[in-house]
């Protein structure tokens, strides 16, 4: 068995190449399926409404979206007390979501009336605002009605492209820009998985491919969100599981340890509670499974991104949010401490 995402779609496109199967679990990183293995500790604990989160490439500056306020503040992770603001608020204008494109680049998923669009701000150096007026706007449509999942923006690890996911009903399912320095191309639906069915997570693995948490079909009654990962291109499904949670409301694949980590409502299975889960790759009696592994209860989980040295940060609340670190270490799960 290995917690590594990688190395069960190396399985899946292998087939019975057991070296290349035996190598992918040697590569596993050293964290224990069988409890948490994280320590949490709190960064953030007084923000007013709910937040979403981006991290910078190095992993120094945390972005926090403060939804309410409707601005970006910059959080530095080495002494969370330096905080500023990123990105001001605009009249007229709801953020949704934000993608941090490059370390002096800044995407935010708008809303103005019915239309939707990206905005793209320039970030001068820490501790220095940007300003309020976009670099670049591009629209992605009009939608009159509200949309069933969160929305998000996926840089993909090239940071050649991006994705944004949970829009409303009449717009894509995923469109895809290109990036081309600090300026994204013209929206598109081509090198997107096609589906029959919204996502209400997505996820870029350290490869490309797509990994998709999607509603199991009508025929499949008690089971739990499905797991999907799709080629690069969007053409070829990989592997599809019982990913083992319900309610997978954001999810984030680890570029440096290929761990897949989610926030959901609880296990199918009607154990753990809404939170913090991982994600584990495993292989039983000649099967291929998805084995997920509560790590925190979280009330009300809003942002999950990736950090340096295997370390994840979440969000949660709505009336106030706390953002939370979690660190591997060896032992049992522990409570979050300030």
């Amino acid at each position: 068995m290995t917690n590594s995402i990688a190395a069960l779609l190396l399985a899946a496109c292998l087939g019975s190449a057991t070296g290349a199967w035996g190598q992918a679990i040697a590569a596993s990183p050293p964290l224990a399926a069988e409890n948490g293995g994280m320590e949490g500790t709190i960064v953030v604990n007084d923000l007013a409404g709910p937040v979403g989160l981006a991290v910078s490439p190095t992993g120094q500056t945390l972005f926090v979206l403060r939804l309410r306020d409707r601005d970006v503040l910059g959080v530095d992770l080495q002494d969370p007390t330096k905080r500023w603001t990123a990105v001001p608020a605009a009249p007229e204008v709801e953020p949704r979501a934000l993608g941090i494109i490059d370390s002096s680049t800044l995407a935010l998923l708008v809303s103005e009336q019915e239309t939707w669009s990206i905005r793209v701000h320039r970030l001068p150096a820490p501790g220095t605002p940007a300003a309020a007026d976009p670099v670049q706007t591009v629209k992605l449509g009009a939608a009159t009605e509200a949309g069933e999942n969160s929305p998000a923006i996926l840089v993909s690890p090239s940071r050649d492209w991006l994705a944004v996911t949970g829009l409303p009903g009449a717009l894509p399912k995923i469109v895809r820009l290109t990036i081309t320095g600090a300026r994204l191309g013209t929206p598109s639906e081509r090198r997107c998985p096609a589906l029959a069915d919204r996502p209400s997570a997505v996820t870029v693995g350290s490869g490309g491919e797509w990994g998709l948490f999607l509603p199991p079909s009508p025929a499949a009654a008690g089971r739990g969100t499905l797991l999907a990962w799709v080629s690069p291109s969007g053409a070829q499904r990989l592997l599809q599981l019982d990913s083992g949670l319900e309610r997978v409301t954001a999810a984030a694949c680890c570029r440096e340890t290929g761990l897949l980590w989610a926030l959901a409502g609880g296990g199918a299975s009607g154990e753990g509670a809404e939170g913090l889960w991982r994600v584990d790759a495993a292989y039983v009696e000649g099967r291929q499974v998805a084995r997920a592994v509560g790590i925190a209860a979280l009330p009300a989980p809003t942002g999950l991104v990736c950090l340096p040295n295997g370390e994840v940060a979440v969000s949660h609340g709505t009336e106030s949010s706390r953002i939370i670190r979690f660190s591997p270490r060896v032992g049992g799960p522990k409570e979050p401490t300030r």
